[in-house]
């Protein structure tokens, strides 16, 4: 595995993306200076539980990893076998395939 390795992030409101690198996701992402981001994903979110830019990604030697950015609503990650994680704003956590990432009241499932 490699860091081209291809993700897919199924969202609960029913919109799927193949991620291969870095990105930041909702309700209306945008990159900070020196943050690089291949993908932006707008999460459509009408009772706005998910923050503007809620969520960052990436994969370093083909592990996919979440950080909260800070957000209003929070970000819990349901790993596989394990109990949920409330994610600390601004550090990275690891996600394998068949996680459940919540951001806000939305969600995505990992594979």
């Amino acid at each position: 595995m490699d860091a081209n390795e291809r993700f897919l992030l199924q969202f609960s409101t029913g919109d799927s993306y193949a991620v291969r690198g870095g990105g930041l996701l909702g309700r209306h992402p945008a990159a900070d200076p020196g943050t690089t981001a291949t993908h932006l994903i707008r999460v459509p979110d009408a009772g706005r539980s998910v923050s503007k830019t809620h969520l960052q990604f990436g994969i370093d030697d083909g592990e996919f990893w979440i950080l909260d950015r800070h957000s209003g609503n929070g970000t819990v990650l349901w790993a596989p076998g394990e109990s949920p994680v409330r994610c600390e704003p601004g550090r990275r956590y690891r996600a394998p395939r068949g996680s459940r990432v919540e951001v806000g009241e939305q969600f995505f499932l990992l594979d």
